[in-house]
């Protein structure tokens, strides 16, 4: 697969892009604009310039991941959590089918700690997705299953927070994604951050790496590698 602003033929491209931490902006190859888990801008990544938003999604409610405040537009907003628990749902814009899974938790403790998170499935393109929030935890027999069966993967590595980089390489080994990018870690614009930098979490080793020298790459079903990879965007 060409990764990086593919312009080859085939099927119209959707395109990813990094923001930083768990935040991404996905572009359908019908134009429908999908923000999931916009951070406050006092984090430490650049503010991006985006287009207006159709659907912003948010895995649970911590000022990291919830600022719907950054998306231009009047987007559609799905929360994946309150404070009675999660909101499991399916909603459509345009060619984005977006579903809410629940039954996670930001902790190893049943939520006790940091409390719960959801999960949030993409399907486009002929693609579905998986940004898997702020895991804290292995997946349990329920939540693979409903994981199992996404080409991409969006999975944090960087511990402290989340589960650490051994623990997200065992759980995108049970899920089996064709393409895994890696979230939710400390880089240059978060010095202080109490994660782990991606080169020191361990999640790389072994593994078929494509370093990616801009934020944005294109992704078609007919173009997924035929071995696994990591794609690991630049830091925007």
């Amino acid at each position: 697969m060409n990764s990086e602003l593919s312009s080859q033929a085939g099927g119209q491209a959707t395109r990813l892009r990094w923001l930083g931490h768990a935040t991404f902006l996905l572009s359908s190859p019908g134009g429908v604009q999908v923000l999931l888990d916009p951070f406050n801008v006092e984090l430490g990544y650049p503010v991006p310039e985006l287009p207006p938003i159709d659907l912003v999604a948010v895995s649970h409610e911590h000022a990291d991941h919830n600022n719907v405040g950054l998306a231009p537009g009047t987007p559609t907003v799905v929360r994946g959590i309150s404070d009675s628990g999660w909101h499991p749902g399916t909603v459509t814009v345009g060619d984005v089918t977006l579903h809410m899974i629940g039954g996670a938790y930001h902790d190893e403790a049943q939520g006790r700690e940091r409390g719960r998170t959801a999960f949030m499935s993409v399907e486009v393109g002929g693609l579905r997705l998986l940004h898997l929030g702020d895991l804290g935890h292995r997946l349990d027999t329920n939540l693979l299953a409903q994981c199992r069966g996404h080409q991409v993967l969006l999975i944090p590595v960087g511990g402290h927070f989340t589960i650490d980089g051994a623990t997200a390489a065992a759980t995108m080994d049970e899920i089996g994604p064709s393409i895994t990018i890696p979230m939710h870690y400390r880089t240059a614009r978060l010095p202080g951050h109490p994660t782990t930098p991606l080169d020191e979490t361990g999640f790389l080793v072994g593994r078929e790496v494509r370093r990616l020298a801009g934020t944005e790459m294109a992704l078609r079903a007919e173009e997924l590698p035929g071995r696994p990879e990591v794609v690991a965007p630049a830091v925007p």
